[in-house]
């Protein structure tokens, strides 16, 4: 018997020579095939990248156009600045049109961290120019329609809602400087209407219990409204305040 194993030893060790031969060729397959998809994920990515840098550039336009609002020539011309920002904000549609060609469908969430930050910034902007222009807060739908884009996640590209959320809890710290500033500038009432928008937008995000990164914007929210609220507390003291101050933001 032990002469018949000796025999039979070189033909198992040619068949598992030939596994193994077989196994190599499958790996090498494979990793061709892996380096293709490797190289085609490199070229998308970098396409994407490169439709967010020129939506990024038109982002930093409007937030230095805006900037100008709070230095006293500035809060007299506010209506000029919103002016200026819906020149560039009319560029943003055909921006978001060249990155969503980019991004292949039903792909929208592994790229979205890529632009949502340029998002919200555009939603903020957005936001703070409505404002500016009709003391309200846009919703969800009419932000997502001036960036030329839609709200439902199935069409595959949209505005999400977290941005929303988060790009318009960003116009807090922005308006509770312009408060101050406005005092500078010799306009009391504008502190008033802030204070009650501010209290009127921590109204509303009260009832949405935030939590993780939209926590930290809320906590924003309320550190600038007590700013605001100690601006209109010494122009009350010192008898600045205008009669029809209370209304409803």
């Amino acid at each position: 018997s032990t002469s018949s194993c000796s025999r039979c030893l070189p033909k198992h060790s040619r068949a598992l020579t030939n596994v193994t031969h077989t196994q190599a060729m499958d790996i090498t397959e494979a990793f061709s095939t892996y380096g293709s998809c490797v190289e085609r994920e490199t070229e998308v990515r970098e396409s994407v990248q490169a439709a967010v840098r020129d939506l990024e550039k038109t982002s930093y336009t409007i937030s230095t156009i805006l900037e100008k609002m709070h230095n006293a020539e500035g809060i007299q011309n506010l209506q000029t600045i919103c002016s200026d920002c819906h020149a560039e904000l009319a560029r943003v549609p055909a921006l978001y049109e060249a990155l969503q060609e980019r991004v292949p469908f039903g792909e929208f969430y592994r790229y979205h961290h890529n632009f949502r930050g340029t998002t919200q910034r555009l939603v903020g902007a957005t936001c703070l120019i409505v404002y500016l222009e009709e003391n309200r807060l846009p919703p969800h739908e009419e932000v997502a329609k001036s960036l030329g884009l839609c709200t439902q996640r199935e069409k595959g590209f949209h505005l999400d809602l977290e941005d929303y959320l988060q790009g318009t809890l960003s116009i807090s710290h922005e308006l509770s400087r312009l408060a101050i500033n406005s005092v500078s500038a010799g306009d009391y009432s504008r502190p008033f209407q802030i204070r009650q928008f501010l209290r009127d937008l921590h109204s509303a995000y009260s009832l949405l219990f935030p939590k993780n990164e939209l926590r930290k914007k809320f906590d924003e929210l309320k550190y600038s409204l007590k700013k605001t609220e100690e601006v209109v507390y010494n122009l009350s003291l010192r008898g600045l305040k205008p009669q029809d101050t209370e209304t409803s933001g």
